[in-house]
C-alpha cells in the first residue's frame, strides 16, 4: 500500500524469511557460521535456540540456500507429529520414494538406514533441520536422536540440527534425553541485535528495497523502534511495517517519533485483552484493605459477644 508512495521497489519488512533480507548481526553470523561449519565437519547433533521472532527459522533458509550439491537435506517444520509421520516427511523432503509396504516406523526406519548408506558411500552429507523443535514431545524428540545412532559407533553418519526456543534447551536438560545432551556437537544461542545492529537491520531492508534509512525514518523513531522490540528483529518488522502505513495515510514522507509512538499504540490496542490485573502496589493495598475489614469484623464481634456471655452467665 505504502510502497509506491516511499518509492520501495519491494516490501522491505515482508515477514516471510527470505534469506536475501537476512541481516548478520555478529550474533547471527556466529550462528550460521557455525551450522554450516558443523554440517560440513559432520558434528552429528547441533543445537540452535533464540527467543521468538530473533531470526531463527530465516537462517535455515539461508543454510538450505547455501548447501552444496553434495549436502541431502530435510527441513520439518511441524513439529506437532508423531515420529512415524516425521520420519515419512523426512524420506519425502530427501526425494525418497516411500512404497505402500513401508507402512510402519521399522520398514520406514531400515528405508532410511538404507539411503543413509547409499549417500555415504558416495561421500555424501544427510541433515535433518527441525524447526520448533522445543514442541516435539519427549518421545518424539528421543525418536529423532536415535537417527543419529545409526551406522557404526562413533560416527556421525545423519546430522541433526535443532532449532528453537530457549525451552528446547530445558527440554534435553531432562532426565530422558540427558545421554543424547552429552553427544551434542554444537550448541550456539541467537541473541537480540543490540541497538545499532537494530539500526543497520533497518537501514539494510530499506536499502533492498531502494532506500537508505535516513530518508524514511528520524533517529529517534528509528531507536525507539528497537527500544520497543528488544532487538527481536520480527518485532521491528511489524513496528516498521505499521509506522509506514500510517506516515502513508498522514501524507508523511518521514516517520518521526511521533508516528512511531502512534504506531505503538495501535499495537498495543490489537492485543488480545486477557482479564484486567492491577499492578502489583495497587494489588498489595487492596490486599491489605480486605485483611483490614476481616480484622475489624472480627474484633467487633468479640466486644459484642464479651458483654453478651456475661449477661448471660447473671441470668443462669
Amino acid at each position: 500500500m505504502y510502497q509506491e508512495y516511499y518509492r520501495f521497489s519491494e516490501d522491505p519488512f515482508n515477514l516471510n524469511p527470505d534469506p536475501k533480507f537476512l541481516y548478520l548481526s555478529l550474533s547471527h553470523w556466529k550462528a550460521l557460521s557455525a551450522m554450516v561449519a558443523g554440517i560440513k565437519e559432520k558434528k552429528g547433533i547441533m543445537v540452535i535456540t533464540g527467543e521468538v521472532g530473533v531470526g531463527k527459522t530465516i537462517l535455515i533458509y539461508k543454510i538450505l540456500e547455501d548447501l552444496g550439491e553434495r549436502s541431502k537435506t530435510a527441513f520439518i517444520f511441524n513439529s506437532s507429529l508423531i515420529f512415524e509421520n516425521i520420519l515419512r516427511n523426512i524420506l519425502q523432503d530427501l526425494g525418497v520414494p516411500v512404497g505402500e509396504e513401508e507402512k510402519d516406523l521399522l520398514s520406514l526406519t531400515l528405508l532410511f538406514k538404507k539411503y543413509l548408506y547409499e549417500k555415504l558411500g558416495r561421500e555424501e552429507t544427510v541433515t535433518i533441520v527441525m524447526d520448533e523443535a522445543q514442541n516435539l514431545d519427549h518421545g518424539v524428540l528421543q525418536d529423532l536422536l536415535n537417527l543419529s545412532t545409526l551406522g557404526p559407533a562413533g560416527a556421525n553418519f545423519v546430522q541433526i540440527l535443532l532449532v528453537g526456543h530457549p525451552a528446547l534447551e530445558v527440554k534435553l536438560n531432562s532426565n530422558t534425553l540427558h545421554l543424547f545432551k552429552e553427544k551434542i556437537g554444537l550448541h550456539r544461542k541467537i541473541k537480540p541485535l543490540m541497538q545499532e545492529e537494530g539500526r543497520k537491520y533497518i537501514n539494510h531492508r530499506l536499502a533492498l528495497a531502494g532506500r537508505n534509512i535516513s530518508e524514511v525514518f528520524t533517529t529517534e523513531a528509528a531507536n525507539r523502534i528497537w527500544e520497543f522490540a528488544g532487538g527481536i528483529p520480527r518485532v521491528i518488522n511489524v513496528l516498521c511495517n505499521r509506522a509506514l502505513l500510517i506516515g502513508y495515510k498522514n501524507s508523511c514522507p518521514t516517520i518521526d517519533l511521533k508516528i512511531v509512538r502512534e504506531a505503538i499504540q495501535d499495537l498495543d490496542h490489537s492485543r488480545p485483552r486477557k482479564s484486567i490485573a492491577l499492578p502489583s502496589e495497587h494489588s498489595s493495598k487492596l490486599f491489605s484493605y480486605k485483611i483490614m475489614k476481616i480484622l475489624f469484623f472480627i474484633f467487633a464481634v468479640f466486644i459484642l459477644l464479651v458483654p453478651l456471655s456475661k449477661i448471660l452467665a447473671r441470668l443462669f
